[in-house]
């Protein structure tokens, strides 16, 4: 590796966007690198066994546990999830399995559970209020979800269309997650965070991986974010919890014991799944944006510069994060970061490129140019929003069509008849339209129906 020119290309990233700590390794000693501090106030520095959030990540441990109750006869992915959860009366859900649920082709919109499971972390805080004053769909009246009956009680209860029939078509679900981690408690009699420590991170000897906010010690990572209002980075206290959702995003865990997990990548499960397992988990089963693909909790992208690329992002508060590996090179790769927003993926394609001798700016999957007719901008000009509180307007300004998010315009390529790209964390986001939606960030947003947007 360069490491000349990756520590250049880091650099500059990491003080773009104002990321107080980050850290990359590549496993067998290829490379590891810390920058900044796991505490700016102390200037305590970072090393492979500090402590982070890695959100999303989470997901591929569920489906891993998944797939192992397939393999004792337990459960099957071709079975509904009502064979597990009869009380589940929300539209669409007879037709659900859990093939479904880890595929994110279930149907089940972007929703704002995830709100209301973090609700007493997010209220101590200050940052639920925040939500709703940044226009995120709440109700202060509606009770948190602490649980998987709470979840199950509110799906039940609010009224929402699903997108499409189960199967047909990928949008990211954090519920369909919860609603796996609730299906792996009821067919062990263990809890969720009580299977996956006994059947994942010990048995791989990830010592310092963990769920429970209580382990959180002087080792981990202080969380920062970004005010809304200033864009300044400031320390922010209270890691959320959300134990319901803990499924879908809330592991800790350790640029270490992420090496070791990527071992099950490398070496035909590694002795926690049978190989027939891992190809399960590491399938294509559906395209979520052209060249990428979504197999169990994890994203594939078969030609990354002639290589297949299994690997899955996370971002929650205080963490951004993403793990990687190239079974055809043997190697895996994570980074971590203690903010959400940090530029955790550009950090780490990055590094994976300066070692296969690429530029670690270049993108695998290029999207070229197209000039949009009239007709074009006018079928994408409109505000695209979700009930988990997204919301993006797009419009034309000056000539160029404006991307708006989080309050921020932003300029965006034409790469389609019905398509755009915006940067965003050092990375190109691909944004599609079809049928009065927007499938943007792996998720789908209805257009609004307001004739003023």
């Amino acid at each position: 590796m360069n490491k000349d020119l990756y520590e250049g290309f880091a650099k500059s990233l990491i003080n773009t966007h104002q990321t107080p700590a980050a850290i990359i390794a590549l496993n067998n000693q290829r490379y590891e690198k810390s920058f900044g501090y796991r505490n700016q106030e102390k200037q305590l520095s970072v090393t492979a066994d500090t402590i982070f959030g890695v959100g999303s990540i989470t997901k591929s441990m569920t489906s891993i546990a998944i797939l192992q109750l397939q393999e004792v006869g337990k459960v099957s992915v071709n079975d509904t999830i009502k064979t597990y959860i009869p009380e589940i009366t929300f539209e669409g859900s007879d037709d659900i399995t859990l093939h479904h649920l880890l595929t994110h082709t279930s149907g089940i919109p972007p929703l704002n559970t995830l709100f209301y499971a973090n609700r007493q972390s997010m209220e101590r805080d200050g940052s639920f209020d925040l939500q709703i004053k940044m226009g995120v769909p709440l109700d202060r009246e509606q009770e948190s979800i602490n649980g998987y009956d709470d979840l199950i009680s509110y799906l039940n209860k609010i009224q929402f269309s699903i997108l499409d029939q189960p199967g047909h078509s990928f949008s990211y679900s954090n519920d369909g997650y919860a609603l796996l981690g609730m299906i792996i408690e009821r067919v062990t009699g263990l809890s969720y965070e009580h299977y996956i420590e006994k059947n994942i991170f010990q048995p791989l000897g990830m010592k310092n991986s963990f769920f429970h906010l209580d382990r959180i010690d002087e080792q981990a990572a202080c969380l920062y974010s970004v005010d809304p209002f200033t864009a300044t980075v400031e320390y922010s206290p209270e890691w959320w919890d959300a134990p319901a959702m803990r499924p879908a995003g809330y592991a800790k865990s350790t640029v270490n014991d992420m090496l070791r997990f990527g071992d099950v990548f490398l070496k035909e499960g590694n002795g926690i799944l049978t190989p027939e397992s891992l190809d399960l988990l590491t399938s294509k089963h559906i395209e979520a944006e052209p060249g990428v693909h979504y197999g169990y909790g994890l994203i594939i992208i078969p030609n990354y510069f002639g290589k297949t690329l299994i690997t899955h992002g996370g971002s929650i508060k205080g963490a951004s994060a993403q793990f990687a590996v190239l079974p055809e090179s043997d190697i895996a790769a994570i980074c971590l970061t203690n903010m959400a927003g940090a530029p955790a993926e550009a950090l780490l394609k990055g590094a994976l490129q300066c070692d296969m001798d690429i530029e670690p700016d270049k993108a695998a999957i290029r999207y070229e140019d197209y000039v949009l007719s009239d007709s074009d901008r006018h079928a994408i000009v409109g505000t695209y929003e979700s009930s988990e509180g997204l919301t993006i307007k797009v419009y034309e300004k000056n000539a160029s069509m404006i991307v708006e998010f989080q309050g921020n315009e932003m300029p965006s390529r034409s790469v389609g008849q019905r398509a755009l790209t915006i940067t965003m964390h050092g990375s190109e986001f691909l944004l599609q339209f079809s049928d009065n939606r927007l499938h943007f960030g792996f998720r789908q947003l209805q257009k609004s129906k307001n004739k003023d947007q």
